[in-house]
């Protein structure tokens, strides 16, 4: 991504916990059919790296590269590579909009959450068009925050959705980018594009409360810092809904389902 201080969600441990939680398992299935063992792959806006080192595991004869503005972030990327003893994953601070690549030099970029808080999606595909090589592959994930499923209704969840929505909006992002990923990716030049949605949320029973903590955790950093100076919430109604949240996590039924769109296309050979 692109500039630190129009990142609203910021790069503390709640952010970085969240963020955590994303792997190539969970966010990469839908084009994971076309990583070679030998892809060069690209990772923009990596983070904590827990995807990133995923995608380096199923290219073990290739090379993964993980960029992120925020280079606070890239040591611990760089320690969870070490723990796993994954060899072959660098990371690099990098800026989507002017990546440090010659052109035609990676088989496969993703990314995923960058273009919801940036502006100018376009600048940032023509800059991954030309990194791709003839014939390789883009994939992007990004929210749709307007296709959120969250169960019971609750008036405090429904304040942090709505803050999320005004933070990315106050960086100049999107926040429901997702559903016009392939849109963006037609208008960029490029081909067979082909884009779908999907859901995320606890996978396992045993995941519940940690989901929920997490999402909560998110909220309570940067965002609400932002969110309470811009008069948007009060630090006291930031503190009911993180702990509203907190205890979806028992209620019977509930249900917080992340609606993703999903998108790929290749650079023309």
């Amino acid at each position: 991504m692109t500039g630190d201080s129009s990142y609203t969600i910021g790069h503390h441990e709640g952010a970085l916990a969240y963020m955590r939680f994303r792997t190539a398992e969970r966010c990469c299935g839908f084009f994971r059919d076309q990583v070679r063992p030998d892809s060069r792959i690209l990772d923009c806006g990596c983070g904590p790296g827990s995807i990133t080192v995923g995608l380096a595991e199923w290219a073990p004869d290739g090379q993964t590269i993980g960029i992120d503005l925020g280079a606070e972030q890239l040591d611990g990327a760089r320690a969870l590579a070490r723990d796993l003893g994954v060899q072959n994953v660098t990371f690099r601070q990098g800026d989507i909009f002017a990546l440090s690549f010659e052109d035609d030099s990676f088989d496969v970029v993703f990314s995923q959450t960058v273009l919801f808080h940036v502006p100018n999606p376009q600048k940032a595909l023509a800059e991954i068009k030309r990194v791709l090589r003839p014939g390789g592959l883009v994939a992007l994930r990004d929210g749709i925050l307007g296709s959120h499923i969250v169960w019971p209704e609750e008036p405090l969840v429904q304040d942090m959705l709505r803050m999320f929505r005004l933070g990315a909006q106050r960086s100049g992002g999107n926040p429901d980018v997702g559903r016009e990923l392939g849109t963006l990716l037609h208008a960029a030049g490029f081909d067979d594009v082909f884009s779908s949605v999907s859901f995320v949320q606890p996978e396992r029973p045993e995941e519940r409360d940690e989901y929920f903590s997490l999402l909560a955790g998110l909220f309570e950093e940067d965002l609400a810092t932002i969110a309470v100076g811009e008069g948007w919430i009060t630090a006291e109604r930031v503190a009911e809904a993180a702990t509203r949240c907190r205890d979806l996590a028992s209620a019977p039924g509930s249900i917080w389902a992340q609606a993703f769109g999903q998108a790929i296309g290749w650079k023309s050979g």
